[in-house]
């Protein structure tokens, strides 16, 4: 490992915005942080940041948690908010699988998807943050009405996730093969990360799915004494 990239795992641990699963009840830790009850909004595999930093500046009353595996990155992005005086974002070192273990239920009020690694080979596609299985623990930490966002410049990726999206049972609010020639996307879909202009530079076309996962209906029975 290069010495400035342990460097910077290292200092990560030491911000004030960066928190590990060492914490005892991690979920309580970070609205201490925030100093609110609030739910969170969450980045999935955020790498150096960009995507939670710019939510947070465009979003000042909600609180943001970029999780990524990767220390290195982590840094980035936390020092820019730092820079920045955002006290209304964080950031996690953990792997995806370890969400359950962070948050408590219906404490996320939006998941944010950017540009995850597509898993091309048919042995890796369950490690795809789309997959059912990814589906099955965001469903127990969102509340009820959250919104989940997808984007990807794959198309395999994109056909994959349409389809996990609609056997999970989820409802798709909006869908599009090509972000930016669409007039009707959400506006928070709208955030261009560096990776994202230059994959845009090279005339890839991004594709966008929001969701949402649908409510149990109760079918309710009542007996008449007569």
């Amino acid at each position: 490992m290069a010495r400035t990239k342990l460097q910077r795992i290292t200092k990560a641990n030491e911000l004030p915005n960066v928190f590990s699963l060492k914490a005892t009840d991690l979920n309580d830790a970070l609205k201490s942080y925030f100093k609110s009850d609030l739910p969170f909004t969450v980045e999935i595999g955020c790498g150096h940041g960009d995507y939670s930093v710019e939510l947070a500046k465009k979003f000042p009353q909600r609180n943001f948690i970029g999780i990524d595996i990767k220390g290195a990155r982590i840094f980035s992005g936390a020092v820019k908010a730092l820079n920045l005086n955002l006290i209304n974002v964080a950031f996690i070192q953990a792997r995806v699988e370890k969400l359950s273990e962070i948050f408590h239920k219906k404490s996320i009020e939006e998941i944010y998807i950017p540009f995850p690694d597509p898993h091309a080979r048919r042995t890796s596609q369950k490690r795809r943050l789309i997959s059912p299985f990814f589906l099955n623990i965001y469903k127990e930490l969102l509340i009820d009405s959250g919104l989940l966002h997808f984007k990807t410049d794959n198309e395999n990726l994109f056909h994959y996730a349409v389809k996990s999206i609609s056997d999970s049972g989820c409802k798709i609010i909006r869908s599009t093969e090509n972000l930016y020639e669409d007039n009707e996307v959400l506006n928070d879909s709208e955030i261009i990360t560096s990776y994202e202009r230059h994959y845009i530079n090279e005339g890839r076309k991004i594709k966008y799915i929001c969701f949402k996962f649908k409510l149990a209906q109760n079918n309710f029975k009542f007996e008449l004494d007569i």
